[in-house]
């Protein structure tokens, strides 16, 4: 080989070996994609897409899957100590490899194993604690789909795992078991859990009711089947509500609303505990089957001309999700 030939095999092999390294974080790094209503996410191998089977992705193709929690850092030591060599093999896993792993921002402990049973897999299981959570990643690779989700593709995977600060407001409300059909001028701020959401208007986020008018939307289990048992209902939910004071009800009914549901509806006045403002509350309860929607308006006496139709025309547009 003569000594041009030489350097220009080196100058290639040299350009390989930058564009590799130059490649791999491209690759690495590239935008994670979120399950619906999940801060954490990753580059999910290409055959893995979101479901809404769980949170996390799915090949139905190949029965691969890769399962995503997102759970309170105090679960860490509690999950840790499940994931425990005997803990896991009264699960049916094998385990046999335990080992620190590195992803995008921190370090997790990540286990290798082989999941037992009528359909053998493997399976890896990584636990991590990420800013104000701690997220424990499932991925379960039948034996007959290892061809197409390799160690090396699925370590690249879990190397990948990213979470963003919070999940948009409006992928939170997708979520709920019901719709919002109107907002009149009204906005979600907050949403709760998987029951409901809380809705203001005025140029601030804020949760104070003193400050602008607040709706609280939500659906809660049971509720009595008597009309009487449902007006003594309706008035103990309200006393649970907190921050104001000299509650007066001034006034009580019976509508049908909702497609001809009994919705009991409550008219209240009263003063805010903190800056004693002169406080006017709506509270309708939509009684169904074995669970009961709550809608809870709470403005200033002197806002209450402009907030009673938005909540009114809200209410009206709340619905099942269907």
């Amino acid at each position: 080989m003569t000594t041009v030939m030489r350097l220009r095999l080196a100058t290639i092999v040299i350009i390989g070996i930058l564009v590799g390294r130059l490649a791999a974080p491209t690759a690495a790094f590239a935008d994670a994609v979120y399950p619906t209503g999940s801060r954490i996410g990753l580059v999910p191998i290409t055959g893995l897409v979101v479901t809404d089977r769980f949170p996390g992705f799915e090949d139905k193709r190949t029965g691969a899957s890769v399962l995503i929690l997102d759970m309170a850092t105090r679960a860490h030591p509690d999950i840790g100590r499940l994931m425990g060599k005997d803990a896991l093999k009264r699960q049916g896993i094998i385990e046999e490899k335990r080992e620190s792993f590195a992803y995008r921002s921190g370090k997790g402990t990540l286990i290798a194993g082989r999941q037992q049973g009528n359909r053998s897999s493997r399976k890896w299981i990584l636990l991590a604690s990420v800013p104000d959570a701690t997220a424990l990643i499932v991925v379960e690779v039948p034996d007959d789909a290892e061809d197409a989700y390799s160690e090396a593709a699925v370590r690249s995977m879990l190397a990948s795992l990213a979470i963003r600060p919070d999940v948009p407001i409006d992928e939170q409300l997708s979520l709920l078991p019901l719709r919002f059909d109107e907002f009149s001028g009204m906005r979600p701020v907050r949403v709760i859990g998987r029951s409901g959401a809380v809705l203001t208007s005025g140029p601030k986020d804020t949760l104070e009711a003193s400050e602008q008018p607040l709706l609280i939307v939500s659906i809660g289990r049971g509720g009595p089947e008597g009309v009487q048992a449902r007006d003594t209902f309706a008035r103990n939910l309200l006393s649970g509500v907190g921050d104001i004071k000299e509650v007066r009800i001034i006034g009580a009914d019976m509508l049908r609303l909702g497609g001809g549901l009994q919705t009991h509806q409550l008219f209240v006045e009263a003063r805010d505990a903190k800056t004693k403002a002169p406080m006017k509350l709506v509270q309708w309860i939509r009684f169904g089957s074995g669970a009961f929607l709550r809608i809870l308006g709470i403005a200033r006496a002197d806002d209450w001309s402009d907030a009673f139709p938005r909540f009114r025309a809200v209410r009206d547009g709340v619905n099942p999700r269907g």
